[in-house]
């Protein structure tokens, strides 16, 4: 699997706020919190990350980048349904916002409501038509659902735009293969060992076409 950019998720100092939050926490053990010696047991890190998230977005409850930090903490932690509210919240003051969207959509996904997520990730494809997590997860889920046709359409605007990304090249080779489209199929499971050489699935679609490396 490809990396994900940091600007596909949350900004990236949110993620890092996050990041630096638990580690923080952790570091100090959980006895030392805010200047106090405290002594009952600590919470948990993520847990106390969370309420440092929230008392941030409670002094400014309509700072959509506040409300997307503690949304995305909630999602970390598995909060699933307190994550969608504050997604929710976040588009409200910021309609459009790609990292609300997206992760309002994998949060979906985890939920097992994938027509609501397959309508969130073609939102976010609206905003950032180039957005590549997004068309990854509308390529996965199409063809988990063997639409191939709607997988390519998904797939194909951002596989051209960001070449460098194998795993979109990957699943675009695997769509085309799947519709008998043998020589474009080719070509996409070429360009994605010219990314990522040891890209497994890349080297067996070649394989299944029985053309060789």
């Amino acid at each position: 699997m490809d990396a994900v950019p940091p600007d596909r998720l949350v900004p990236a100092w949110l993620a890092a706020l996050v990041l630096v939050l638990l580690l923080g926490i952790a570091a100090v053990g959980g006895f030392l919190v805010r200047g106090l010696l405290i002594a009952d047991a600590p919470s948990a890190p993520a847990e106390m990350a969370i309420e440092d998230l929230t008392e941030q977005a409670e002094q400014d409850p309509d700072d959509p980048e506040a409300l997307l930090g503690l949304a995305y903490a909630q999602q970390q932690d598995g909060d699933l349904g307190g994550a969608l509210s504050g997604y929710e919240r976040v588009l409200e003051l910021d309609p459009g916002n790609p990292g609300a969207l997206y992760n309002k959509g994998t949060a979906l996904l985890a939920l097992g409501r994938g027509k609501e997520a397959e309508a969130t990730f073609w939102d976010v494809l609206e905003a950032v038509p180039d957005h590549v997590n997004a068309a990854q997860a509308l390529g996965e889920y199409y063809i988990g659902q063997k639409h191939y046709k709607s997988a390519l359409t998904a797939l194909e605007p951002v596989a051209k735009a960001r070449p460098e990304f194998a795993e979109l090249q990957y699943l675009s080779g695997y769509a085309c293969e799947q519709l008998a489209i043998r020589d474009i199929a080719i070509s996409y499971y070429r360009a994605a060992l010219a990314v990522a050489p040891d890209h497994a699935g890349a080297r067996e679609g070649l394989a299944r076409l029985s053309v060789a490396l």
